[in-house]
Formats: structure tokens, sequence, C-alpha cells
């Protein structure tokens, strides 16, 4: 019999609390819950719960770059402008879109870690969510960990969607991926034999939109750590959702707005002083989330931080790994010589022969111990959602206002802007969202899919690539393993080449 390769393996989460401590101790690391697990009270489900986010944190695939979350987004990041890796080093793939091991092919190996992350995150989550009413805790609690499980499946739903079909707003009723909100756990051999088939875009985010929904009303700000969500970072990627679904409806935007401004309260932007400390502490006030690591978990040279930390980092005493991500000089030009942000240096060994090799960043240093906290979500993206938003609906002046909170805080010589139309100015944001989180979520790769725009390359890239946004390039296949294993799916179903 044939099933889902997203069917979880026999295996237990080795877990004693809901703390930290599931940084150090969970096993295995697939992040897979157990068959035989026993929802009893909040203890087991928060255990339970840790496996969805050990899976963002350290699921491997097969290659030494595919640790994690962190390295799905940073591959999103290596195909746009910005960026430039060394292309006889790691993310030479990635940065120019070969369609190989690294890429969108059903084969991919990148394509695979992305597909099983996201799916054993919501298998993980389905099953918390059966569970729940079973426990024997007040009802107000049990909301909160269905609501946390909700978003959890929430969050890996909208990664597939976004990234296995075109944007929302180019056909909502385009194929998006198949919808499971069924644990293996409790479903029959005839439905596991059965399979899935892929849903509409429409069906994928009503259920996105529906589960953030309901663990907003649920859910509160307390949590036992910045790697679990609370209900600040579920308004965030709720906010995010309604940005991307509001390129085709244009009434959404007021829900991204005030979701944007609702998940920010507590989270102060950051100093200049924070922002060039290194960006590898979840203490930081303006990170909202975070998965967190320690000395004794650090992945040195594969690791996040061994890629794009430059040789010359100012505030280490030891050199470095690999050191192969560089910046393009045509983004490193936007920056003011007054920008805390402006944390350029010049690129070590440079030569004609090698133009793109100028520019690298120090925006990210590991610490001491060759290991840091890598960030999912700052309150920066909060204004800059509130900023695009308000443009979208012509409110211009309201829109300036919330762009120039983040420019003043890091550029004390800021303007606010003068853009005397609406689409000048959302191409402003667009720009300063480049400068604010480069590195982070693949923001100019995701922003130009969301606005149906080509890549088009300039600079010092080694890579000059001229992408229509028409491109099938644009949006991944299915992992041939689901293609095989999932009958409901034909040839017919897969996205072309």
């Amino acid at each position: 019999m044939k099933k889902y390769f997203i069917i979880v393996s026999a295996f237990a989460l080795a877990l004693t609390s809901c703390s930290k401590k599931y940084l150090n101790e969970i096993t295995p690391n697939d992040g897979s819950i157990a068959t035989n697990l026993v929802f009893v009270n909040k203890a087991t489900v928060d255990n339970a719960m840790t496996g969805c986010y050990y899976l963002m944190q350290r699921y491997v695939f097969n290659r030494q770059n595919m640790y994690g979350w962190k390295t799905a987004q940073f591959n999103f990041d290596m195909r746009g402008n910005d960026l430039i890796s060394d292309p006889a080093n790691w993310w030479l793939y990635e940065n120019n879109w070969s369609d190989n091991a690294y890429g969108r092919i059903a084969t991919a190996d990148r394509n695979a870690q992305i597909w099983n992350l996201c799916y054993k995150v919501i298998d993980n989550a389905n099953a918390i969510i059966e569970g729940v009413p079973s426990i024997s805790e007040s009802q107000s609690v049990k909301d909160q960990l269905t609501g946390e499980a909700r978003a959890l499946r929430a969050w890996a739903y909208f990664q597939l969607a976004r990234i296995y079909q075109f944007t929302y707003a180019k056909d909502p009723n385009a194929p998006g991926v198949p919808l499971r909100t069924k644990s293996v756990l409790t479903s029959t051999t005839e439905e596991l034999t059965a399979g899935v088939p892929r849903s509409p875009l429409k069906d994928v985010y009503a259920l996105i939109t529906s589960d953030l929904e309901y663990a907003v009303g649920v859910m509160t700000s307390t949590r036992v750590d910045k790697y679990r969500f609370n209900k600040n970072v579920v308004q965030g990627i709720l906010a995010e959702v309604y940005q991307e679904m509001a390129m085709s409806d244009a009434t959404l935007w007021t829900k991204a707005v005030s979701n944007a401004v609702a998940a920010r309260t507590g989270f102060p932007l950051m100093s200049a002083a924070d922002y060039k400390a290194g960006f590898n502490d979840a203490k930081n006030a303006e990170w909202m989330w975070a998965i967190q690591f320690n000395a004794s978990q650090s992945l040195s040279f594969a690791g996040f931080f061994g890629y794009i930390e430059p040789t010359n980092t100012p505030n280490t005493s030891f050199k470095p790994r690999y050191n192969d991500i560089y910046v393009n000089s045509t983004f490193v030009n936007l920056f003011s010589a007054t920008d805390a942000r402006n944390v350029f240096l010049p690129a070590p060994a440079q030569s004609s022969s090698r133009p793109w090799k100028k520019w690298v960043t120090t925006k990210f240093q590991d610490n001491a111990s060759q290991s840091g906290d890598l960030v999912e979500m700052r309150s920066s993206e909060m204004y800059l959602i509130e900023a695009e938003g308000l443009a979208q609906q012509n409110q211009l002046e309201p829109a300036k206002d919330a762009l120039y909170v983040l420019q003043l805080k890091r550029d004390p010589a800021a303007v606010r802007s003068t853009a005397a139309t609406k689409d000048a100015l959302i191409n402003e944001i667009l720009v300063e969202r480049r400068k604010e989180l480069y590195g982070e979520m693949g923001v100019e790769y995701f922003d130009l899919k969301r606005y149906q725009r080509p890549l088009v390359r300039d600079g010092i890239q080694w890579a000059m690539l001229n992408i229509p946004s028409t491109d099938n390039r644009w949006r991944w296949q299915i992992p041939q393993t689901e293609m095989d294993a999932n009958k409901a799916l034909t040839a017919a179903d897969q996205n072309p080449l």
C-alpha cells in the first residue's frame, strides 16, 4: 500500500518540558510525532507542539546547506538581485536559478526539503488539533493550544501556496496544494491510499485565513519563549497573508494594516547599536519570533552564519567558514552614509576578474560560540506592511508617516517621502522592504512574485538573469515523491518546467 511520504515515522519526542530545553533534547531529527502519542494534559501537548518548531529549526534533507527553514528562506534571497554567491561555492545554483538538485524541479532535494518540512508541520499540527479536546484542562487552555496548532498549520500552508503556484492575484482558482486537515494518526487505510488532490488556491487561502482568524481570537501574547507563536506572531502572519491576497481583493488591505499594527505592539524598533550587533540574539526587543540555537547545536560551516558572515567580521575573534555571499553594488548604493543599515565592507581579495566580489555585509554575525538565533519576524516588517496597505488605499500621507517612522529610526538624516503618486510611493516602500529585510525572508523574490514583476538583474551579478513574471520557474514543481505516492494526482497535475 502506498502512503504519502509525509507520513510521520514511529519515533517519540524525548521532551521533559516546554521550555527552551527542546533546543537541546528533542529527538528525532525529523521532529515527528510518535504514532502512539497520547495527549493527557497541557504538558504533553506542549511537548508535541515543539516538534513543529524543531522542524523549522533543524530539519535536515540530504545536503549540507539544507538545514531547517532558514536555509529554505535563504534559497529565495539568493534568487533576487541584491545578494550574490561565489560562483565556485555554495548557493551558486540558487543564485543562477539552476534546475538541478538545489532548485524547483520535481526531483530536487531543495524542493523536497521545503515540501517535507511544511507537510510534517501540518501533520503534527493536525494531530494536536485532534488530541487537544481530550486533555484534562480548562476550555481556555484547550482553545489556546488549538489556536497555536491551527496557526502552525496555516503558516505551513501559506509557504506552500506561494511557492508551488503563481501569486494568488494571478488566478485564485489555479491549483494550489493538497489540503490535509486530518492527521496520519487518525486517517484510515482507505483515506491514505486514495490520496488528496490539489485544491484551488482560493480554498487553500480560505483554510489559512480561517485558522489564523481563529487563533487570533483565542490566543494571548503570553508564551514560554520567542520560538513559540503567540497572538502577536499570528497577527503578523495574518498581515502577510492578507498582504498577498489584497493584490487580488483590494478590500483586504484594511485587514493587512490592522493586523500589522496590532502585531507589532510591544516590539519597539531596535536602536542603531542593536542593528549593528549581528542579528544573532532573540532577546532583541524588535524580534517578534525567532528560531533559537545554542552552542551545542552549532552547525558551524553548514549553518546560515557560516555562509553569509564575511571573513572580516568586526566583533569576532575567529575566522568564519565559507564566507561566500557578496552584495550587489546597486544595492549598496541605496544606503546613505548615515543609515545604520549601511554595514557593508569591501570584500577581501578583490580583482578585476571577479567584479562580483566587491562588497560583503556584516548584518549577520554569529556569536563567539559559532552559533546564533535566527530571526523570523520583526516589527519593522509590520510598519512596512502598514505603509504599503495605506498607500494601496490611496492614503498617501498616512502611508508616508508609517514609512518615515522606520526610516528615521534607521537613519537620523532620513527625509520623509515626497512621492506624488500611489505607484511612486509603493515603489519606495518595496525598496525599503529590500533594505530592511534582506537575508531574512526572501523578500525581493516574493515581492516580485506578488506584484507579478520580472526579475531583471543589474549591477555586478555574475548571473545576469531576466526572468519574466509569467515564467514557469516562479512556481515550483510538486516533488516526484509526492507525485508517485499520492494516487489523487496525475501527470496533468504537475506544474510545467
